[in-house]
């Protein structure tokens, strides 16, 4: 005799479906339960790995078509992010997680779930137990990035905006893990500078510092990913930018001496 499946119960909050829609919290809510418990880390996250197929055995009520509907339009909503971390190329299964931020930033309160990125915090724990210290740009830390072949210059403007990031925030995030490490590098070789860097937390930390819900987004994996760096540095804000363009400036000097309409520009 074929044995039935097991009843899934899953959480349901009126409100947070009146947002999103039915359909949608039921999907987040599994979603959620899914990477509690999902062992695939990619890019300091975690992510489930389904095909559409087995999406319908979790929700035996929902046809194949109006699963990728509901995926589609979570796509486009951008509350869940999807990649491909496949090894075989022509295996085009889905990886999900959620964007917890932009989740809260459309639902706020009437999120029925806690965001459950554990990906960061069982590295900082292993770090924390292996007593792994802030070292400086020197030998061992080199050593601990051989293989990446880092150079010298970039391994400082790592340090440098960890540093920075500690400062403003009030954290105490360490340059040397493998996670921040890359995450930082990928913009550096797309171009970006120390101060570009600087420009983002300064704008982030003005915006989520005091904030109960987003403080907790000041934070590498946050604000150094390639989906998000580009758009944190064009929200700075225009005083900000015309400071730093009219610091390198000094008014001229006039000098009456050496006739009326004579003057020496000066500039620092």
């Amino acid at each position: 005799m074929k044995q039935k499946n097991q009843d899934v119960r899953i959480p349901f909050s009126p409100e947070f479906a009146a947002i999103v829609g039915v359909n949608e919290a039921l999907f987040l809510q599994q979603l959620h339960y899914r990477l509690q418990i999902s062992k695939n880390h990619n890019e300091g996250h975690r992510w489930v790995y389904n095909t559409y197929e087995e999406w319908t055995r979790e929700f035996p009520c929902w046809k194949m078509h109006v699963v990728k509907r509901l995926v589609k339009k979570l796509e486009t909503d951008q509350l869940i992010i999807t990649s491909a971390y496949n090894k075989m190329p022509m295996d085009r299964t889905k990886w999900y997680r959620i964007d917890y931020e932009k989740l809260s930033q459309t639902c706020g309160e009437f999120v029925p779930f806690e965001q459950t990125e554990m990906v960061d915090r069982v590295e900082q724990k292993r770090l924390s137990e292996e007593n792994v210290l802030h070292p400086a740009i020197t030998k061992e830390l080199k050593q601990t990035t051989k293989k990446k072949r880092y150079s010298e210059k970039d391994l400082a403007t790592i340090s440098s905006v960890i540093d920075y990031l500690n400062e403003k925030a009030f954290k105490r995030f360490k340059h040397n893990t493998n996670t921040t490490m890359d995450l930082l590098h990928e913009r550096i070789e797309e171009g970006y500078t120390l101060d570009d860097f600087k420009l983002v937390i300064d704008t982030k930390v003005a915006q989520w510092l005091h904030h109960p819900q987003f403080r907790y987004y000041l934070q590498p994996s946050t604000l150094f990913k390639a989906e998000k760096f580009e758009n944190y540095l064009n929200e700075a804000p225009a005083e900000m930018a015309r400071t730093i363009g009219l610091e390198a400036y000094t008014s001229p000097t006039l000098d009456f001496e050496k006739g009326e309409n004579a003057y020496e520009l000066r500039i620092c």
